[in-house]
């Protein structure tokens, strides 16, 4: 204490001496500092950056990534409420992002069909060539009869002569039976889809869809709604997008205009619903939004603090001063950061507020003892400064080396996000120590109006009581302290860990909302692990064993765009040549069918199959009923339509929509015998589109699988499933599920580890400035108790931990140390202080400097960004949290065991 003691008069005399010289080197390293940071300062938001490169899955991924490339960055997401509708808009999207080449690089959204329409068949399932077989030889008396007589009347007419055969021939086998079956129909979806397709162009003359549909299996009717990216379900529709990667600006630029662009293409087409999302999206919106809140959070802080100091010490000036010197270190920590980590991540951009929450304290209890120091005197004087710098740079320096301890261990926790926002902030308390002793003393010496005085003697001001308390019962507040401290030791077990990195940003952001939608209603993600094949012999065990995991819902590589099961398959189609050979469509018939003589085939049709819905029919073949009855309705508005009294138009529509089915059907038919002539010539990976090898083949000669869970992996547990059967197949299994795997637990263990490093190192720092164990003890009780009071209170409220507030750990315990700390080294080193336990001075200051603290962390909660809104939550409910304990346990406890150590000498 007297070594400290000379060190406070050198002080003294050197900030009487060199004030000026030293506010002149201040604001001179403030200005280098500031064009430095806005010139070489930058900003990283991939999650990637968090973790230490060091990793061998980080070696896997940058691997991955130079050889495959990082891609399909952004992802639009289109609600698919009518395919065709939903195409066009994504085709008018496409065509408008193409005109921006150098932020959009790669626009992925389809593989055109036209490359694979010779092996369309081959692309079936067994079950779809079976029901193509049935459907052949249930159609192949219509289907010959039109080919040698292509007109719409003759299709028509041997419809109507199969269902005559159908029902003539159940008439009389009834006679046979003893319970007469259900009236047998043929099957009516080609006549349903042709009647469909003919109402429209008969009423309007326009679009036309392929009916054969119903005849043809998947997308061989029209291949130009095929090989776009629907989900499983059909829900959305998918188009992915690559965009430059280079950094933080120029991510969050190019996510800007995708929606730019994108809003200009929905104005075009009313009703369509689409969105932003992708990893790329959600960490451009999470930096985005986390920037301008921490901003807006810092200002609100430094402001929020000013006026709590202004209201405190009833001085704009000595407020000013402080404002000063909080915002002159802020400014050397942005220099010092740029020069020494270069950038700002996910985790150290909130360093701004944090830090001015840590600091602002050292200030306060400077002037809170400056205020006692002078007393009810109008200036202070000489002395009463002297006093200051020399009675609280002691209590100031160790609260700050233990700001210092209990954050310094983020840096050697081995995750990179949390080794540089340790770092910034270990530096940041550090020259902000100089800011507080050195810098704020000689501001005051150059604003103070002091009158002058022996700057050496004693310092003998008798101090006031805290609220006049006289602590007549401190047993009872310790026995609540003991009863605090053991619940909030029972809550530490309630209060859950949530890992899940939605749920840390706003979720209103559009790239939430669309992953949250994709999720819960499709069960697709953005997010895939990844494994590298060297060669394709072990392609299809591999992809087979993924496919057989629970928590996959399906597989990517190369083979997914090859047909499987070849070799059944070909069997299946050489049953179908017979079926087909032999059949060929003649030129389109001279003239047109005649609408009289079609209404009349088709009147003949809707009375026969009228009777039939009229018949009695049993509750379980209702639907034939119901389908039945919907052909008789649109018979009978086709046969109005023909009439050329009711439709002058319907000669010349018949003659253009007789043209297209034709046409439709012979271009249908002679696809389907191509196909029949190629099954043992199978497509080779050779034979697939240039953009779709480049994704899964690479230069190198390395295939890339893709694994898409069939769970929420955004939340911990669905995710360690998931990643657990990975690597039960593959250890070096990669891709963003496992980054965040890895992520999460290693954030989480790495918080953990520095909150009790911080700990420890607190404990031996104040073991050893104070030199004695009791007092040791006595200057943890506001960290225990108000830790104990924070976990009960996160417990009622039903708080969880996170990513964000598991920050707070290792920041509270410094906070709560330095109260401590203010409060044993008054008591210790003054007897005055001793008589009354809590002098109303330092309690003042304590005080103060908790709620500017809390401002400080406070202004967090303005953020819509989750995480810092939490982190914002439970520091401020911490740092109250603790002020109640020290304000209160401590001094109660001071009281109890006061006779135990020896008077001080002043």
């Amino acid at each position: 204490m007297f070594r400290f003691h000379h060190f406070g008069s050198f002080l003294v005399k050197a900030l009487f001496r060199s004030a000026w010289p030293v506010i002149v080197f201040s604001l001179l390293m403030t200005g280098i500092s500031v064009y430095y940071t806005v010139t070489h300062l930058s900003m990283r938001t991939s999650r990637n950056d968090l973790v230490g490169t060091d990793l061998r899955i980080m070696r896997l991924s940058e691997e991955m990534d130079r050889q495959f490339g990082s891609r399909d960055n952004l992802a639009v997401v289109v609600e698919n409420s009518d395919p065709k509708h939903s195409i066009q808009f994504v085709e008018a999207l496409a065509a408008e992002l193409r005109q921006y080449p150098q932020q959009f690089r790669e626009i992925f959204y389809r593989v055109n069909p036209e490359k694979f329409k010779h092996w369309a068949l081959l692309y079936l399932d067994q079950k779809q060539l079976l029901e193509l077989k049935t459907q052949l030889s249930n159609h192949q008396k219509e289907l010959r009869s039109i080919s040698s007589d292509p007109r719409l009347n003759r299709f028509f007419q041997v419809v109507n002569e199969e269902i005559t055969r159908t029902m003539m021939g159940q008439l009389f086998t009834g006679f046979l039976q003893e319970e007469q079956d259900k009236e047998k129909i043929p099957d009516l979806g080609l006549l349903q889809a042709s009647l469909e397709q003919l109402e429209i162009s008969l009423a309007e003359g326009s679009s036309f869809t392929s009916p054969l549909k119903s005849l043809f299996p998947g997308d061989m009717t029209d291949l130009n709604q095929a090989g776009y990216f629907f989900t499983e379900n059909d829900k959305y529709l998918l188009l992915l997008v690559t965009t430059r990667q280079e950094d933080y600006t120029a991510a969050a630029e190019d996510v800007k205009l995708l929606r730019q662009v994108l809003d200009r293409v929905k104005a075009r087409f009313p009703g369509i619903k689409a969105g932003v999302t992708g990893p790329g999206a959600l960490e451009a919106d999470e930096m985005s939004e986390a920037m301008a809140d921490v901003g807006l959070a810092s200002t609100v802080s430094l402001v929020g603090q000013m006026l709590l100091m202004i209201l405190f010490f009833r001085s704009l000036k000595r407020t000013m001063v402080q404002g000063a010197v909080l915002i002159i270190g802020l400014c050397w920590t942005f220099g010092i950061a740029a020069v020494v980590v270069g950038h700002l991540n996910l985790l150290s951009i909130v360093f701004g507020p944090l830090l001015l929450g840590i600091t602002v304290d050292f200030g306060i209890h400077w002037y809170a003892r400056l205020e006692e120091e002078q007393g009810q005197q109008p200036h202070c004087t000489m002395g009463n400064l002297a006093c200051t710098i020399k009675q609280a740079s002691r209590g100031i320096l160790y609260a700050a080396l233990a700001a210092v301890i209990s954050v310094c261990p983020l840096i050697f926790t081995g995750f990179k996000g949390l080794e540089e926002l340790g770092l910034i902030i270990t530096l940041g308390i550090l020259v902000n120590i100089f800011a507080s002793l050195v810098l704020l003393p000689s501001l005051a010496i150059v604003t103070e109006r002091w009158t002058p005085t022996a700057s050496e003697g004693e310092c003998a001001v008798k101090p006031r009581a805290f609220l006049s308390l006289r602590w007549q019962r401190p047993g009872l507040l310790v026995a609540l302290g003991i009863i605090v401290a053991i619940l909030g030791g029972i809550c530490l077990f309630y209060v859950p860990f949530d890992l899940n990195p939605l749920h840390l940003q706003n979720p209103v952001t559009e790239s939430v909302v669309w992953e949250q939608k994709l999720i819960r209603e499709s069960k697709y993600s953005t997010s895939y692990g990844a494994m590298l094949v060297s060669g394709t012999e072990d392609l299809p065990r591999l992809s087979e064993a993924l496919k057989n995991l629970d928590t996959v819902s399906h597989v990517e590589s190369i083979l997914s765009f090859l047909p499987t099961q070849v070799e059944s398959k070909q069997k299946l189609l050489a049953e179908l040549k017979p079926l087909v050979k032999g059949v060929s469509f003649a030129a389109d018939p001279p003239t047109p069918s005649n609408p009289r003589e079609l209404a009349s085939i088709l009147e003949r049709i809707r009375f026969k199959l009228s009777q039939a819905a009229n018949s009695d029919w049993k509750p379980e073949d209702k639907p034939i009923q119901e389908k039945l009855l919907k052909v008789d309705d649109l018979l009978l508005r086709n046969i109005k339509l023909l009439n050329p009294e009711n439709n002058p138009q319907s000669a010349a529509r018949l003659a253009v929509f007789e043209q297209k089915f034709i046409s439709d059907l012979r271009g249908q038919w002679e696809l389907l015998q191509g196909n029949l002539d190629r099954p043992f010539k199978p497509p080779r990976l050779e034979d697939l589109p240039q953009n779709v090898r480049q994704r899964f083949i690479s230069s190198e000669g390395q295939y890339l699988i893709r694994i898409f869970p069939s769970r929420d992996i955004w939340n911990h547990e669905p995710l360690g499933e998931f990643v657990r059967d990975l690597r039960s197949i593959n250890p070096d299994v990669i891709g963003d599920p496992v980054l965040l795997y890895v992520f999460t637990l290693a954030f989480r263990n790495a918080c953990l580890w520095a909150a009790g490093a911080s700990l420890l190192g607190i404990t031996l720092m104040v073991a050893f400035m104070l030199r004695s164990l009791r007092l040791t003890v006595l200057a943890l009780i506001p960290l225990i108790v108000g830790t104990a009071l924070t976990l009960i209170l996160m417990w009622l409220l039903g708080v969880p931990f996170n990513q964000a507030n598991v920050l707070f750990l290792p920041l509270i315990l410094g906070e709560a140390v330095e109260y401590g700390i203010i409060i044993l080294v008054r008591w210790q080193q003054e007897k005055s202080a001793r008589v009354i336990t809590l002098p109303a001075g330092t309690a003042k200051g304590v005080l103060l400097a908790s709620l500017t603290t809390a401002v400080g962390f406070g202004s967090l909660m303005i953020s819509g960004h989750q995480g810092t809104f939490s982190l914002g939550l439970l520091s401020t409910v911490g740092s109250l949290s603790v002020l109640l304990a020290a304000l209160s346990i401590l001094p109660a406890l001071l009281r109890l065991v006061r006779e135990r150590f020896p008077e001080p000498e002043i």
